[in-house]
């Protein structure tokens, strides 16, 4: 079967054999007459299949390498979008290019499902692994995509041409994990950390939200676990150096000064607590925090989570590495960002389509 090269696309001009290769995979968009017009990238995919020749209007027939100089002169990020479009068509599924979504590459359609009979189930989009990984675009993508009821799949593409694909959409964590303090405990200030040194209330806040870690008979807690219970007036806390009672500003000061992001992190902190959970640093997991929404000392914590700002990037191999370590460790990734007075949400996950 032979189709006519024209400026964008390819042209199969026999009735039947249009038909057939429409049929049987959905591919291209059949015209008037009985023709069906295929676009570069089926063009070329049927053409490695060996399930099509193509042929200049002179009637020469064209071969690979000239079709993909084609294609690479006409189509942004070719190789990528290629490579991804293959993968998923050698899969057997359904995809079809995006035509008007703005950030998207292609439709997917589910297994045993058609252009014809349904609607897509997943908006792919392709990324090179030297591409930067912008927050603030893919809360645009997933919010637009969520509205039509369906998912955004990342297809990044290393420099072999390997294929990871991610999951990733909107969410409002939640758990039903609920602190009360009755007393106000008395801490003292050290340099980067806040010691309960009465025993019994250091058993007490350990036990009552899983604060710190014991410290010998006492409890070593964080800056933020301490402005968060002095923002609640559950703490009071002293200056080691003076012996005098220091404020909550005086505590955040000195905790910005310390970490840079300490105030990105303390709103993440603030709004994690808010939702149930029991929020534990993740630097041992390469995170911020760690999220629980059972006993910490009966489960493991459900998500990792990074406090990150508007405008967040990132290279592709370190969140590659981040999935890769919250899937190893059984844990949910999170990018919680920060913004006016909200906090959003953005999942991200590995996904075999």
């Amino acid at each position: 079967m032979v189709a006519i090269f024209q400026k964008s696309a390819a042209v199969i001009n026999d009735e039947s054999e249009a038909s057939r290769i429409h049929n049987k995979g959905c591919y291209g968009e059949p015209q008037s007459g009985g023709s069906l017009r295929l676009n570069l990238l089926e063009t070329l995919y049927l053409f490695e299949s060996e399930r099509l020749k193509v042929a200049d209007q002179d009637g020469k027939e064209m071969d690979f390498g000239q079709l993909v100089t084609y294609a690479s002169r006409r189509i942004q990020n070719f190789e990528v979008r290629y490579i991804v479009y293959c993968d998923l068509r050698r899969r057997g599924l359904i995809v079809n290019l995006a035509k008007e979504e703005e950030g998207i590459d292609f439709l997917l359609y589910g297994r045993g499902d058609t252009p014809k009979n349904s609607s897509p189930i997943a908006f792919i989009m392709t990324i090179s692994e030297r591409s930067m990984f912008e927050l603030d675009s893919l809360f645009i993508l997933c919010r637009g995509a969520e509205g039509t009821g369906k998912e955004v799949v990342l297809a990044v593409v290393d420099e072999e041409g390997d294929i990871t694909y991610y999951r990733t959409r909107t969410v409002g964590p939640q758990a039903k994990i609920h602190e009360k303090h009755d007393g106000e405990y008395q801490g003292i200030a050290l340099l980067d950390r806040v010691i309960i040194s009465d025993e019994a209330s250091a058993l007490e806040l350990r036990k009552n939200g899983f604060y710190g870690n014991m410290l010998g008979p006492g409890l070593q807690i964080s800056m933020l676990e301490a402005v968060h219970l002095m923002s609640r007036r559950a703490l009071k806390v002293k200056s080691a150096k003076t012996g005098k009672n220091t404020t909550l500003a005086s505590v955040v000061e000195t905790a910005s000064r310390i970490d840079p992001e300490f105030e990105q992190k303390l709103a993440v902190y603030e709004d994690m607590k808010s939702r149930g959970f029991i929020v534990k640093t993740g630097f041992k997991y390469g995170s911020h925090f760690r999220a629980y929404d059972a006993d910490p000392e009966k489960a493991h914590a459900r998500y990792l989570v990074h406090a990150v700002t508007r405008g967040f990037l990132s290279a592709w191999p370190e969140i590659s590495r981040a999935v890769r370590l919250s899937h190893g460790v059984r844990k949910e990734l999170l990018f919680a960002r920060v913004g006016g007075n909200r906090i959003e949400y953005l999942e991200l996950r590995r996904h075999l389509p």
